[in-house]
C-alpha cells in the first residue's frame, strides 16, 4: 500500500513538472533582461507538442497568449490563433498561423475597439477582407472610409462622412493598376464617375468636410484644360461657374446670397488652345473657399487691376497696372484703413513705400531712401538709411534682444560683391572694426554667425586668417587663406568671401 501510494507522488510530481511554467524577462525592446530591469515578461507552459506562450506587461497584465512550437524569443513559430492586448485588457489584435506562416482570420483594432483591419490570409500571402479608417479632423483625418479588398491586387475604398450610402465617393483600382471614381451628393444621388487613363472628358468633384458637402465640381477636357466648373458654398449655394466652348467662355462669381458680384469673359486662341480672360473680374478663391485670394481686373485683354487679401480674407493690397506695367500699388490694414502707397515709373518704385512680407522700403523719386526687416514678431532687424549726401547708406542690424550688433555704411551703387565700413559691438560697445571691399576683407577682423557656428576673419597682409567654430564654441578649422583667391563657393564653410546677408544671420 506504501508503495502504491509513494508511486502515484511520483507520477503527480512529474505531472507537476511538464507542465510547469518558465519565466523570462525582457526589456521595452524585447530583449532578454533581469526581472529588475524588465518591461515585459514571458511564461511558457507545455499544451502537448505545443507550447503556450503567454506574455505579460510589467503590471502582470496580459500582453499576448498563443501556441507555439518554438519559443526562442525573435524566432517564435506560432500555431493557431495569436492574441495581442492592451495595457488596459482590450483586445489589439488576432492573427492565425499555421507553421508560424499567417493563414486565416487577422484582424487589428483601436483603442476605441473599432476595427481597422478585417481580413483573411491566404497561403500565397494574398488575403481579402477589409481596412477602415475612421473621421478625427484633429489628427488631419476628414472623412470615415472602407477599404474592400476582392484580393490583394483589386480593392475598393470608399470615403463617406457618416451614412455609407450617402455623400461619398468610391474609387475602384483593379489589378493593373487602373483606377474609377465615382462621386456622390447629398442623399447619395450619383454624380458622374471618372475613369484614369481615359480618353474621353475627365470629371473631379471635391468635397467639404466636418460636415461633408460637395465643395466643387469640375469637368476636364482630356487635355486637362476646364471645360466646366462650379464651386458651392458650404450651404449648397453656387459660388462660381465657369464654362468654356470652341469660341469663347465666361465666369460668374455670385456672393452668399446668391448675388452676382462679377462676371469674366474669355476668348478662345485656337492657336495657343488657350482661353484669353477679356473682360470683367476674375475672382480666385483660397484653399479653403472661405473667400478671395486675388481678384482680378480685366479690360480689352489686359490686367488693369489686381486685388490681394490676406489669410482672414482681408483687402490687404491693390496693384494699379497698365500696359502691363504696374503704375502704383496701395496697401491696407486689415480694418481697412489705408497703410501706404507706392508709385511706380518705368515699372519701377519711385514715390512711396512698399510693404514686403517683413520688410518695408521707402522711395523718394525713383532712390530708396529708407528699409527695415522686422523678425516674425514685428521687432525690428535691421534697417538700411541712405546718408545726407546721397552718396551711400547707414545700415544697423539689430540682435534677437534689439541691441546693435554691427553698424557699416556702403556706397548707394555697389560692385559685384559687398562693400562696407564695419563696426562690430559686443554688449552694445563698438569692438571689431572691418574694411571689405566687392565681399573682400580689406583690413581689421570680424565675427558672424553662419548655419552651423561661427566664424572669423582677420586680415595680416595678403593673408586672411580663418577660423572656424561650432555652434558650442569648438574651433574645428584654423587657417591661413591668400586674400586674392579665385572666386569661392559663398557656401562652404572655408569661404572667405562676405556678403552682407551674413551680418544678417538671425543670432
Amino acid at each position: 500500500m506504501k508503495k502504491l501510494f509513494t508511486s502515484a507522488i511520483l507520477v503527480l510530481i512529474l505531472s507537476i513538472s511538464v507542465g510547469a511554467q518558465e519565466k523570462v524577462y525582457f526589456d521595452e525592446n524585447w530583449e532578454k533582461t533581469t526581472q529588475d530591469k524588465m518591461e515585459f515578461y514571458r511564461e511558457t507552459e507545455n499544451k502537448g507538442k505545443l507550447t503556450l506562450i503567454r506574455d505579460f506587461y510589467k503590471n502582470g497584465k496580459l500582453q499576448m497568449e498563443g501556441l507555439a512550437s518554438n519559443t526562442i524569443p525573435g524566432s517564435e513559430v506560432y500555431e493557431g490563433k495569436v492574441i495581442w492586448y492592451s495595457p488596459e485588457g482590450k483586445i489589439l489584435s488576432t492573427a492565425t498561423f499555421s507553421g508560424g506562416k499567417q493563414i486565416g482570420p487577422a484582424q487589428t483594432f483601436d483603442e476605441k475597439g473599432r476595427p481597422v483591419e478585417d481580413l483573411v490570409y491566404k497561403a500565397d500571402g494574398t488575403f481579402k477582407g477589409k481596412m477602415y479608417v475612421y473621421k478625427d479632423p484633429e489628427l488631419s483625418s476628414f472623412y470615415n472610409s472602407v477599404t474592400i479588398y476582392e484580393n490583394s491586387d483589386t480593392f475598393k475604398t470608399i470615403a463617406y462622412d457618416e451614412d455609407i450610402k450617402g455623400i461619398r465617393y468610391e474609387i475602384t483600382t483593379d489589378s493593373k493598376g487602373k483606377y474609377e471614381t465615382k462621386y456622390y451628393g447629398d442623399k447619395g444621388k450619383h454624380i458622374g464617375t471618372s475613369n484614369a487613363n481615359s480618353s474621353d472628358d475627365n470629371l473631379l468633384v471635391e468635397y467639404y468636410y466636418h460636415p461633408m458637402r460637395v465643395s466643387k465640381i469640375e469637368k476636364q477636357k482630356s487635355d486637362g484644360t476646364i471645360k466646366e466648373s462650379i464651386i458651392y458654398s458650404k450651404n449648397g449655394k453656387i459660388l462660381q461657374e465657369e464654362k468654356k466652348n470652341k469660341k469663347d467662355g465666361y465666369k460668374t462669381t455670385y456672393d452668399e446670397t446668391g448675388k452676382k458680384i462679377g462676371n469674366l469673359t474669355y476668348v478662345y486662341e485656337k492657336e495657343s488652345n488657350y482661353y484669353k480672360p477679356q473682360d470683367g473680374e476674375d475672382y480666385q478663391f483660397n484653399y479653403d473657399l472661405s473667400g478671395y485670394s486675388v481678384i482680378d481686373v480685366y479690360k480689352n485683354g489686359s490686367v488693369v487691376l489686381n486685388k490681394y487679401f490676406d489669410e482672414d480674407g482681408k483687402l490687404s493690397s491693390e496693384k494699379v497696372v497698365k500696359d502691363d506695367m504696374i503704375q502704383e500699388i496701395k496697401y491696407y490694414h486689415p480694418d481697412g484703413r489705408l497703410k501706404g502707397a507706392l508709385t511706380y515709373k518705368d515699372d519701377m518704385p519711385y514715390t512711396g513705400t512698399l510693404f514686403e512680407e517683413l520688410n518695408e522700403q521707402q522711395y523718394k523719386e525713383g532712390i530708396l531712401v529708407l528699409s527695415k526687416s522686422f523678425r516674425e514678431d514685428e521687432k525690428i532687424k535691421s534697417e538700411k538709411k541712405l546718408n545726407a549726401k546721397q552718396t551711400g547708406y547707414d545700415s544697423t542690424v539689430y540682435d534677437e534682444k534689439g541691441g546693435i550688433a554691427y553698424t557699416y555704411t556702403h556706397p548707394l551703387e555697389e560692385g559685384e560683391g559687398f562693400t562696407a565700413q564695419i563696426v562690430q559691438y559686443v554688449k552694445g560697445k563698438p569692438g571689431n572694426k572691418s574694411v571689405v571691399k566687392e565681399g573682400i576683407l580689406q583690413s581689421g577682423k570680424i565675427k558672424y554667425k553662419t548655419e552651423s557656428g561661427l566664424k572669423e576673419m582677420e586680415r595680416s597682409g595678403k593673408w586672411i586668417l580663418l577660423k572656424v567654430y561650432t555652434a558650442e564654441g569648438k574651433l574645428i578649422q584654423d587657417s591661413k587663406i591668400l586674400a586674392d583667391t579665385e572666386p569661392q563657393d559663398l557656401y562652404n564653410a572655408s569661404s572667405t568671401t562676405l556678403q552682407e546677408d551674413d551680418l544678417l544671420y538671425e543670432f
